[in-house]
């Protein structure tokens, strides 16, 4: 039987919708496992005196299956299970270089299907702040999200550049948290790290499109959740890899509902984006005080 005593080092993350994780591995190779996950998402490291007591907060813990080590990850993804307000997840091993990736990827979507469960969700979306607001850049892969956080003057700080973490306060109020950008770990890709801890205000959501001249469009209601259901189901298809049809339709409506919310509170627009004007400055205008 395995032990189920945490080992190795825990971590902590903590997210504006005021929700605790603590997470630790119950094998060595999980530990190796969340060393990385550590340093990704910049988690902070809990000593063992700091765990909280049963109740107050989340446990995440991880363990490697050593079973079917020749399964693909698509036939094997992880099944957290629940039990007292702990979750056990057991990944498995895979004999290629993308065994990183999928890790790191099965491990967030825990956090993020949570997130989805207290009225929030993750978008497919660049994440940039000024003057503590924060908007969210979205689009599809090669649409630019990443050309144009560079993009950005000093006056601006780019957060993420290809996903973003949406949260909700217990007052209905909208934040939005850096998520990593998971490919740049596949095989040759250059890692990263992101600070998913700190978070900003969400002030508004573009959809990039590419254009000749800068330039911001209102959406209406029934668009902009059209848009903000693309980006959601770009970002997390992962999460409905295990579950059976009803489970998949539940976690659907329950993110449709969610889209319904943002977009009756953040503002949505199509922001067309030319190759080297001063598009910020559009954002800036939709997001000064009227």
């Amino acid at each position: 039987m395995r032990c189920l005593i945490p080992r190795g080092t825990q971590y902590g993350l903590e997210l504006a919708d005021g929700s605790i994780w603590f997470i630790s591995a119950e094998d060595a190779e999980a530990d190796v496992v969340l060393s990385r996950l550590g340093d990704v998402m910049g988690l902070r490291v809990i000593p063992p005196e700091g765990l909280p007591p049963q109740g107050t907060a989340r446990r995440l813990l991880v363990s490697v299956s050593t079973q079917n080590p020749k399964a693909s990850p698509l036939a094997r993804p992880p099944c957290p299970t629940d039990s007292d307000g702990i979750t056990r997840c057991v990944l498995h091993r895979f004999p290629h270089g993308e065994e990183v990736y999928i890790h790191l990827v099965q491990l967030s979507m825990i956090f993020a299907r949570d997130v989805q469960f207290r009225g929030g969700g993750l978008l497919h979306g660049a994440l940039a702040a000024r003057d503590g607001v924060g908007v969210i850049l979205a689009a599809p892969s090669g649409t630019g999200k990443t050309t144009a956080s560079v993009r950005f003057p000093e006056t601006w700080r780019s957060w993420s550049d290809d996903m973003a973490l949406v949260v909700r306060d217990a007052r209905g109020k909208y934040l939005v948290h850096p998520w990593p950008t998971w490919s740049r770990f596949l095989p040759g890709g250059g890692g990263g790290r992101w600070k998913v801890q700190q978070a900003v205000p969400l002030g508004a959501i573009f959809f990039l499109s590419r254009a000749v001249e800068d330039s911001v469009e209102p959406v209406g209601g029934g668009q902009a959740v059209t848009l903000l259901v693309h980006s959601a189901q770009q970002s997390s298809h992962f999460m409905s890899r295990v579950l059976k049809d009803e489970e998949t339709r539940t976690l659907h409506l329950e993110r449709f509902d969610n889209l319904c919310a943002l977009a009756k509170v953040v503002p949505v627009h199509l922001l067309h984006i030319s190759l080297t004007g001063s598009f910020w400055q559009e954002i800036e205008r939709i997001l000064a005080p009227a």
